[in-house]
């Protein structure tokens, strides 16, 4: 491991040791203000990007976003769209309008399913509000209750925490993948059905991720018959299908993405179709993460009846997380856009998974020169993740008191563990520059993601805040930025860990 270079007590720049205090945030707040916001913040996420504000020369590979296709956007349709019509600032249908509904199921029905009907679609303000519609929904229609446990195949985006657990009153259950081995991360009817018969009580709700995050890995059709056949026979659960990166493919990807819209099991399974609920949205394959538009697909009639607010008079749930009349203006702007005889979202996917494929072997390659090792199957990899194995650089110890700080924190010179030891500085009791971030994880991946935001100058996201049950692994977002920042961040990480 690198040796730490110096720090002075307002924090460093990582580049030549130059002491650097925090920044004010692009508003004008200052450090403190920022801190305070930081330390409040429950998302990994969310606090990623407040830090980011405080540290703006640390490069952020932790957030999932996509920047690839903007420059197509940028010249096919937001340089095209011209001035807000009157009627695009008017009140909207809250969970889409029609003619939008119909556009964004002809875009998914390649991918999906071509029996996609546009009329189980809803919109929300992203798919984190989907997921939370749906919960509620659920509960609306007695299939949920209170404390009901929500099984989830782990690692998993933390987000699922949220979306079920903050307002919905869920309990989600992460499922290890121990079947097959703890280090090979393959998902197995046998993981599922081990956690599902261990629970105090049955669990209500089964949550899938295909494309996965942050494994980077398309499900084979017959795992997920045989999943979806299981539950849906044998147990009384609902699934959830999170289809958020369908779009996210390598030129060579193989399985095929599958989509639970296509299987056997949603078609021939008695009220299949009432249980299995689909979510997407256009924050990642289409780059628009800071857009908060996604979808509910459900057939459900509860579901249903909560997207529409038919039933009893009640507004429905998107009045509360809106599909707003802004981006319907400008997504149905996207969609109506043509190439020729061609729609033009489906061109620009075509050119995604080129570009997308494109970055993945750059930064696979420059991962290979620095030795540094990642999950990796033939064909798979896909979504915009590298799932990085970093356990053998975790120190033997971590940051001291951690446990007792339920946010970030500077710790104290004698609280640096041997292997991240620094030298001595010329101002006594002079501070680190870094914050924790996350107090609440391992101590020895928590110094070891410091250690990279310190030194290495680029942000990753620990893996125990994806559920993951061992410290050491880390997401590595390869389409957050430019691929040759990416690449330039790897070297910097190899150089960082030495």
């Amino acid at each position: 491991m690198a040796t730490h270079a110096k720090n002075g007590k307002n924090g460093k720049s990582a580049k030549n040791g130059k002491s650097r205090a925090p920044r004010s945030g692009a508003d004008g707040r200052s450090p403190d203000e920022l801190l305070a916001r930081l330390a409040g913040a429950a998302d990994p996420e969310h606090r990623l990007a407040l830090y980011q504000e405080l540290f703006p020369d640390v490069t952020n590979l932790a957030t999932a976003e996509n920047v690839l296709v903007y420059p197509s956007l940028r010249d096919n349709v937001f340089s095209r769209l011209g001035v807000i019509e009157q009627k695009d600032a008017k009140y909207a249908p809250a969970y889409g309008g029609d003619a939008l509904r119909q556009d964004i199921a002809a875009m998914l029905r390649p991918v999906f399913s071509d029996r996609l009907d546009w009329q189980d679609v809803f919109g929300t303000s992203g798919v984190s509000a989907a997921l939370e519609c749906l919960a509620f929904a659920l509960k609306d229609g007695g299939i949920l209750r209170d404390g009901d446990r929500v099984l989830l195949p782990a690692p998993y985006w933390q987000g699922f925490n949220w979306c079920f657990e903050q307002r919905p009153g869920l309990l989600c259950v992460p499922v290890e993948l121990r079947e097959a081995g703890r280090e090979n991360f393959e998902l197995t009817l046998k993981d599922l059905q081990r956690a599902y018969r261990t629970q105090p009580e049955p669990p209500k709700l089964l949550v899938l991720t295909n494309p996965h995050n942050p494994l980077g890995v398309n499900y084979p059709k017959e795992l997920l018959e045989e999943i979806h056949t299981w539950a849906l026979t044998e147990t009384g659960m609902h699934i959830v299908s999170d289809e958020m990166y369908a779009h996210s493919q390598l030129t060579d990807a193989t399985p095929d993405f599958v989509s639970a819209l296509a299987l056997d099991a949603y078609r021939d399974i008695q009220d299949a179709r009432e249980r299995v609920h689909v979510v997407w949205g256009f924050a990642k394959d289409f780059g628009l993460s800071g857009f908060k538009a996604g979808v509910v697909i459900s057939k459900s009639p509860v579901v249903r009846s909560a997207m529409t607010g038919v039933k009893d008079q009640q507004e429905t749930y998107s009045w509360f997380s809106p599909f707003a009349s802004l981006q319907q203006m400008v997504i149905g702007a996207m969609l109506r856009t043509r190439v020729g005889d061609a729609p033009y979202p489906l061109e620009l996917m075509k050119q995604y998974r080129e570009l997308l494929s494109g970055a993945f072997r750059s930064v696979r390659a420059e991962l290979d020169r620095g030795r540094i090792p990642y999950r990796y199957r033939q064909g798979q990899n896909t979504a915009q993740f590298f799932w990085l194995d970093l356990r053998a650089h975790l120190p033997v110890t971590g940051l001291a008191g951690m446990s007792s700080h339920s946010g970030p924190y500077f710790p104290q010179p004698d609280e640096i563990p041997g292997e991240f030891a620094r030298e001595s500085d010329s101002k006594p009791g002079a501070g680190l520059t870094q914050p924790v971030l996350f107090p609440h994880i391992d101590a020895r991946e928590e110094a070891l993601r410091r250690h990279l935001a310190e030194h290495a100058r680029v942000q990753l996201l620990p893996g125990q805040l994806l559920s993951c049950a061992e410290p050491g692994y880390f997401r590595l977002c390869y389409t957050a930025v430019d691929t040759g920042e990416v690449t330039d961040a790897i070297r910097r990480i190899v150089a960082a860990l030495g």
